[in-house]
């Protein structure tokens, strides 16, 4: 699910911070025990032009930085696939995070 109040301000939030031409919100709350309905546990994928030349954790650090208000609110856990486009066209696979709920190729 993505269409909590928490993922709309995370995707607006990122699609504001990177122009992203990929993004995947993805809430997996679910999957650690929380309370129903509760959005703290996220995974995104974020594939943007503003990447190039980063490395992975000054990619991780912009998406972190652009989501600090929630990261220091609701948002417990926060998932980062961080790619370019050319990254992206040449290896579009998202490692899988147990338990995998598929939906991907």
């Amino acid at each position: 699910g993505d269409s909590g109040p928490l993922a709309s301000a995370i995707r607006s939030k990122l699609t504001a911070a990177l122009d992203p031409t990929l993004l995947r919100v993805e809430d997996e709350s679910f999957r650690h025990g929380v309370v129903p309905g509760t959005e703290s546990h996220f995974s995104v994928v974020v594939v943007s032009g503003r990447f190039a030349g980063l490395t992975p954790l000054q990619r991780h650090r912009m998406v972190q930085e652009a989501l600090r208000d929630e990261l220091g609110g609701p948002l417990h856990a926060l998932a980062i696939v961080a790619k370019t486009p050319q990254q992206w066209e040449q290896d579009s696979h998202v490692p899988p995070r147990p338990p995998c709920l598929g939906g991907s190729k």
